[in-house]
């Protein structure tokens, strides 16, 4: 291609691309006609019965955050689990950890996330094209690890539509309070016929400062030690269009050092040992620090669509990763902890014809994953989980009814090294019915019963997690007492139940041309479900078999000449089974009052207990929260405030968290000498009264307050 045929080319979708700009601007509510990625009928979010989000375009730009958590935490419905703002999981309803399937592309991950808060989510949304939130129950389309909803992060890594020309975004940034800066890119080059994708980015951040409080260990300090993030990655992706579909396959590598906050051993004096020894000179710059996690992860991806394949069906869509991640947890530059995962997975999913009315997709699911740690935070053993799933979702349309329909059924076998358990079967079933009263106004109900094998660690852990502060001890053991205030633990031959999840969801939606409304409500009732309870013990107070103390002593023994490990014991943290209920609500509300004004508001909240009537830990407060926006020709802005309530209602041996409140501001310009390259330049300030608040659902809630005052400014260029 010539040069200025390029330089055209270049020109025409940079202009294309502002005018599309500036229509987002214009139109709040566009992401409601975008399609859910994550749906195989290729529905939005007007036409789900069940609660979806979708976040995409300068929404996302301006929500984007290092952890996917963070990105998410002003969704209705989504809070974070903030291991300060080095690692951030999604929190739905109430519902983390394994209960909520974070997805890359509709594939699962592949990382170690679900398994501790301190790990962090491999996905990167500054390259992301949209974000996919699937509130509830998912389990028919992604299994049982979907029972609290799916974080579906799109990008177009294997493009599926033909790319003429170049085409792509570009974005920097940089920030006051922890210094951050970081820069990102993705671009699409196509013929037609064959198109390449290539994406990348780079952030780098210091720790993060916050108001003066007092952390646990009664200090005062004005800063979360040891919250630096290093981190960056790239993508290369191709495909190739053929007349009835297309086939594609990428690479990712991602690559991330971050620091570890509040995970001290004590390793005060001997750090000055280590720096006098010969080669630790030049040993990675941040071992000052402290512990910090350095993460390596390579993904291959393939895609790849069939339509009209055969009779019957209208496309077939094939999907499949492998992916190799580790993490290591480096001290005083040694290698303390070491953390493996590789995971295949395949989904097929066919789209038939019509049954008797009937739309729908049939699929299946094929996922093993291999977990291996070493080292002495290595508090599960290595696991082994295979999962196959069928599926198969239907729905139809009678008039202004719209009724979906959907059956999985899954079966999963976990194992390890100590413990074989015997196979899992889940089934899932799903009815949902969605009513347009008019062009405006709607109501949805969805019910579903789901069921969940549970996961590796919540079996299997068995030892210390320092960065948690604790020791976690899995359902497949149990306590004995000994002695007074001493314990025994021992294998549990106790069978361990799936855990069976019964959700009702509400939804009434209203919108017209100055005002939209969005109100869900929620119940769900759950048998056998999984949590981590602090139990009030001590790890000093618990005793393996013999083969397992003599070890523990002589690490113990080890260490005791370098200073290490002179933490007094950690809290133990046992799994169980429990009945439980979960219910609430989410609303979203905008009002167009005039041209350049409206006002936005949103308010969440989740009731988490057991059906004996103790609450359940780390649940997230009641949030109410409003912005005031304005648009103008050139630019737009808007402020916010949003109230974080009292959390009084605490499981055992949790402390209440107080309520606080975060004010925010933004402003983006539009410059018409950058109009051709479709550029934003924007500034945002976040907590700006330099607010102290504390995050109940954070395992370091007393170490790790919020970010206090930051601004941001940046530039973002499409083209």
């Amino acid at each position: 291609m010539k040069l200025n045929a390029l330089t055209l080319a270049l020109l025409a979708t940079s202009t294309v691309a502002h005018a599309q700009q500036q229509e987002e601007h214009e139109h709040i509510n566009d992401y409601e006609v975008i399609v859910i990625n994550a749906s195989p009928l290729d529905k939005t979010a007007l036409e789900s019965a069940q609660p979806v989000n979708i976040i995409s375009g300068d929404a996302l730009k301006q929500k984007n955050a290092h952890s996917l958590g963070e990105t998410l935490a002003m969704e209705p419905g989504i809070n974070n689990t903030h291991f300060a703002n080095v690692a951030g999981s999604p929190i739905i309803r109430g519902l983390g950890g394994p209960r909520v399937k974070i997805t890359q592309n509709g594939l699962d991950t592949g990382d170690v996330s679900r398994g501790g808060p301190d790990h962090a989510v491999t996905t990167e949304t500054s390259t992301a094209q949209q974000i996919e939130v699937l509130r509830g129950p998912a389990t028919l389309l992604y299994g049982s690890g979907a029972i609290g909803g799916v974080i579906n992060v799109v990008d177009n890594r294997i493009p599926s539509e033909p790319v003429y020309g170049i085409q792509g975004n570009a974005n920097v940034s940089a920030s006051t309070n922890n210094d951050n800066k970081e820069g990102s890119y993705d671009l699409q080059i196509g013929n037609g016929r064959w198109a390449l994708y290539t994406d990348a980015f780079i952030r780098r951040a210091n720790d993060y400062e916050t108001p003066s409080f007092t952390n646990d260990e009664g200090e005062t300090v004005d800063h979360v030690e040891n919250s630096f993030i290093d981190a960056q990655g790239g993508t290369i992706g191709a495909s190739y269009q053929f007349d009835d579909g297309f086939f594609g396959v990428s690479y990712q590598g991602l690559y991330q050092e971050y620091g570890i906050p509040g995970h001290d051993h004590g390793h005060g004096e001997e750090e000055d040992e280590h720096e006098e020894e010969p080669g630790h000179e030049d040993e990675h710059e941040h071992a000052e620090a402290g512990p910090y996690a350095d993460l390596e992860q390579e993904r291959i991806q393939f895609a790849g669509q069939w339509r009209n394949p055969f009779s019957g069906f209208n496309r077939l869509d094939f999907r499949a990763a492998l992916t190799d991640y580790q993490h290591q947890e480096i001290e005083d530059n040694f290698v303390a902890t070491q953390f493996e995962n590789e995971q295949k997975e395949i989904r097929l999913i066919g789209q038939h014809k019509e049954i008797a009315g009937w739309k729908g997709a049939v699929g299946w699911q094929w996922d093993i994953s291999d977990k291996a740690a070493f080292g002495e935070e290595a508090f599960t053993p290595n696991t082994s989980r295979r999962t196959q799933g069928l599926f198969w979702v239907v729905e139809q349309e009678f008039g202004s009814h719209h009724v979906d329909l959907g059956v999985r059924h899954e079966r999963t076998s976990l194992s390890s090294e100590e413990r074989k358990l015997d196979t899992f079967d889940a089934t899932s079933a799903s009815a949902g019915y969605l009513y347009h009263f008019s062009d405006h106004t709607s109501v949805s109900f969805n019910l579903s019963h789901a069921e969940r094998a549970p996961a590796a660690n919540e079996v299997f852990a068995n030892g210390n997690h320092f960065a948690t502060r604790t020791y976690e001890l899995g359902l497949g053991y149990e306590l004995h007492e000994e002695e007074l205030d001493e314990y025994h633990v021992e294998p549990n031959e106790v069978a361990i139940k799936t855990e069976t999840s019964n959700n009702i969801d509400a939804g009434f939606h209203y919108e017209n041309d100055s005002f939209h409304a969005n109100l869900n409500v929620f119940y769900n009732r759950v048998d056998d479900f999984i949590y981590d309870d602090f139990i009030g013990l001590n790890s000093e107070q618990l005793h393996g078999d013999e083969d397992h103390d003599h070890e523990e002593h002589a690490h113990e023994e080890e260490h005791e000449h370098e200073g290490e490990h002179d933490h007094g014991g950690l809290q133990v943290v046992q799994f169980k089974q429990v009945d439980a209920e979960l219910y609430g609500y989410e609303l979203e509300l905008d009002w167009k009052f005039t041209e350049q004004w409206s006002l936005h508001g949103f308010s969440d909240y989740t009731r988490a207990k057991q059906r004996d009537g103790d609450d359940l830990p780390r649940i997230p407060a009641q949030r109410i929260g409003t912005e005031v926006r304005y648009q103008a020709v050139g630019w737009d802005g808007a402020i916010g405030y949003t109230r974080y309530m009292e959390q009084d209602k605490i499981g055992q041996n949790e402390t209440v968290t107080d309520a606080y409140g975060l004010l925010n501001a933004r402003v983006n310009f539009y410059p018409e000498w950058l109009a051709n390259y479709g550029a934003t330049l924007y500034l945002k300030g976040e907590n700006l009264t330099d607010q102290l608040g504390f995050v109940h659902s954070s395992f370091i809630k007393d170490d790790a307050p919020v970010t206090g005052r930051r601004f941001q400014a940046g530039v973002s260029i499409s083209f």
